[in-house]
């Protein structure tokens, strides 16, 4: 449902400026339920992505019972976890479909990471701010120059999104993730790039998921 509802999945006919949001169907709020829901649901913008559902739906489940299984206490510590995953999992899902992540999410992620990072147990207060700073830092640079030269390298979305990972994370444990994404993000590349051989004309690559 959080997919559905940030822009621009929540407009109807890819209006974005004075629409209503599309009203919700009774049986997207259903697990399981909405994927025979979306099935046969000829709703814009997507209306094929149907299996993005249960995707949704597994992934979320698997990450909670992780992170249920890993942070038990204390209890506010899991709530805030099972929150973020939930934002970032829609992150994900969004910016697959639309190589756009919405400030609303991004920053509600950052802002709560920042606050959270004051109270985490076994780990300094500063943690979260420099690794918040870093993030932004290490990304600012390619948004910048894309804006510059009007090409698409890096959106500020993707920037931002960094800032809050390491917001949550901290420093050393956002640096050995971005390495790790950066070389499952060229592994994704060449097999995107090497799929246009065989008609598959996608250039934009998303960098949240």
């Amino acid at each position: 449902m959080l997919v559905d509802r940030s822009p621009p999945h929540d407009y109807v006919d890819g209006v974005t400026k004075g629409a209503r949001p599309r009203p919700i169907k009774y049986w997207e709020w259903l697990p399981l339920i909405s994927l025979y829901g979306a099935a046969r649901s000829t709703r814009v913008p997507f209306p094929n992505l149907w299996i993005r559902y249960p995707l949704v739906e597994l992934t979320t489940a698997a990450l909670f019972a992780l992170a249920w299984q890993r942070v038990a206490d204390p209890t506010w510590l899991l709530v805030v976890i099972l929150a973020l995953i939930s934002v970032l999992v829609a992150l994900a899902f969004i910016d697959f479909e639309t190589t756009y992540l919405p400030d609303l999410l991004v920053l509600s992620a950052l802002g709560v990471g920042l606050i959270a990072s004051f109270f985490i147990p076994d780990r300094e207060w500063w943690q979260g701010l420099v690794g918040a700073a870093a993030g932004y830092a290490i990304f600012y640079p390619f948004a910048w120059i894309g804006d510059r030269l009007n090409r698409p390298v890096m959106g500020w979305g993707d920037v931002k999104l960094s800032a809050a990972l390491g917001a949550i994370l901290g420093l050393a444990p956002l640096l050995l993730g971005l390495y790790m994404g950066v070389l499952i993000g060229g592994f994704v590349a060449i097999i995107i790039y090497s799929a246009r051989l065989f008609g598959f004309n996608r250039i934009l690559i998303s960098y949240g998921p």
